[in-house]
């Protein structure tokens, strides 16, 4: 008795699952049909060569300029643990 359970069991779970694959689809279905709705109404941008080579040069400019920060930021912060090493390493020089 205990197999005819197990197989009515797994007949189960494989209609429910063979329901919820339509489901998928035809939310998939769905989903598609509204993002080729929304491509075919979206516009490209009307920028010329020159424009989009002025925003590639601006772009490449902020990039070393944030990196530049960043690495003084980095600089300043490893001089700052290196003060505060030492002032630890002379006051405890200083007790002994």
């Amino acid at each position: 008795m205990g197999t005819l359970g197990c197989i009515n069991d797994m007949l189960q779970r494989d209609k429910e699952n063979r329901e919820l694959r339509k489901l998928s689809k035809e939310r998939l279905k769905e989903t598609r049909n509204r993002l080729m709705k929304i491509g075919s109404s979206t516009k490209l941008p009307d920028t010329s060569i020159e424009e989009m080579k002025e925003i590639r040069k601006k772009t490449i400019e902020k990039e070393k300029a944030d990196a530049n920060h960043l690495s003084k930021i980095k600089l300043l912060l490893a001089i700052f643990v290196l003060f505060v090493l030492l002032s630890v390493w002379l006051f405890y020089s200083l007790i002994r």
